[in-house]
């Protein structure tokens, strides 16, 4: 019986400090309605953070959390 094979992810890669901040913003501002889940001592840090931010705005929020996730994703 052979060992599982074992797939390495790619290294996380750090947001921008300017996308960190609007992310954090959008998660404060958005937060009771797409980010009921989110740790309050939670930080955005990487960029798949910035995408969940992302995809919950989109998914929960209403048309303005959609706009602010459009502008997000230009920032990508």
């Amino acid at each position: 019986m052979s060992a599982p094979e074992t797939v390495e992810e790619p290294p996380r890669m750090p947001a921008p400090p300017e996308l960190i901040e609007r992310a954090e913003e959008l998660v404060r501002k958005y937060g009771s309605q797409c980010f009921w889940f989110w740790h309050p001592d939670a930080k955005v840090r990487y960029l798949d953070d910035v995408g969940l931010v992302i995809l919950h705005l989109r998914e929960y929020g209403n048309h303005s959390a959609w706009k602010a996730a459009q502008e997000l994703h230009k920032c990508l």
